[in-house]
């Protein structure tokens, strides 16, 4: 009986101190189901709490970014690769790698265009004006000249003096003489349109050596359709069955519009090499260097090349030991 109370006061203390002690009532000694399923579910309350704690630790680790790249090959936005620089990937992020330090020329140039192609600090190529790089336009009577990168071509003054003691005219063109202003050398000849011809070049008579009356010879070439009788009295150079013919892509002379034998021009084709050109059109390359058509190159900074493997792009492909981007 005393053992009983004992144990009865032990379960009133004892029930303030742990919620999963042992039931009042219960035997000690005994092996109750019951207080083992409850012991059970304390602790796994104490693991649910652990699990929260894993959870918040998951959106942590979702909050970070992936990387922008992996290659090169991920950054289009980088620019393609050229002399200058190249995309990259670096520690994630697409960069444009420089190849060559700002400000150094491009291997390919454009002749004449009064500017030059240089890397500029993005690794990119960027024009920059170049005022020695001057278009030469094989007329004395202009001053060639690049301002501030732009071409131009100032006409002379009257009277300034040319080639073969020449005059300058006031439409920048090489005469021999000038009407009033400068007259011809020689007494037996006199000033007509720019030209020193014979003082029988103005009586309205067919005199010996000319073509046609007042023509050929000693005179001005004779126009298109005059009598001839070769072709040096003739303005086309041809004279065909007595006759001065128009000119021709095909005469085998240079007169019309053409800068070559045949080539150049508004009415002909393209010029080959080291045929007469005023303008890059003039010439197959595309490039007409001091009044001649230059080959073609792959530094020349145009698209050409032979009709057989011409240049996929500018100066790379074809012919070019440099692939196109």
């Amino acid at each position: 009986m005393r053992i009983e109370r004992a144990w009865m006061i032990a379960c009133i203390l004892g029930a303030t101190i742990a919620a999963s002690a042992v039931g009042c009532g219960d035997d000690p000694s005994s092996n109750n189901p019951t207080s083992s399923s409850s012991s059970g579910g304390g602790m796994a309350g104490s693991g649910g709490t652990g699990g929260d704690g894993g959870m918040g630790g998951g959106t942590g680790g979702s909050g970070g970014q992936p990387p922008e790249c992996t290659t090169p090959a991920d950054c289009p936005n980088a620019g393609a690769a050229n002399f200058c620089g190249e995309p990259a990937c670096e520690s994630g992020k697409c960069v444009r790698k420089a190849l060559q330090p700002a400000g150094t020329p491009l291997p390919s140039q454009v002749y004449g265009d009064c500017l030059e192609v240089q890397c500029d600090a993005n690794a990119q190529p960027a024009p920059v004006n170049n005022d020695d790089d001057v278009y030469n336009d094989g007329n004395e009577c202009t001053d060639d000249v690049c301002v501030e990168g732009v071409a131009m071509h100032n006409v002379q003054g009257q009277g300034f003096l040319c080639s073969a003691a020449g005059i300058c005219n006031d439409m920048g063109q090489c005469v021999q003489c000038i009407e009033g202003v400068q007259g011809c050398f020689s007494g037996n000849q006199t000033c007509m349109q720019g030209v020193c011809v014979g003082i029988n070049c103005t009586n309205g008579i067919k005199n010996p050596g000319e073509g046609d009356i007042d023509c050929g010879g000693s005179c001005l070439p004779c126009e298109d359709g005059k009598t001839c009788t070769n072709g040096s009295q003739c303005k086309s150079g041809v004279c065909t069955g007595g006759t001065c013919a128009a000119p021709t892509c095909m005469d085998g002379a240079k007169n019309g519009n053409e800068t070559g034998t045949d080539c150049g021009g508004a009415d002909c084709s393209p010029c080959p090499k080291d045929e007469g050109c005023q303008l890059p059109t003039d010439c197959e390359s595309k490039v007409c260097i001091d009044v001649y058509c230059a080959d073609h190159s792959c530094t020349d900074g145009v698209q050409n090349g032979p009709q057989e493997n011409m240049e996929a792009g500018i100066d790379c492909g074809g012919p070019c030991p440099n692939p196109c981007p």
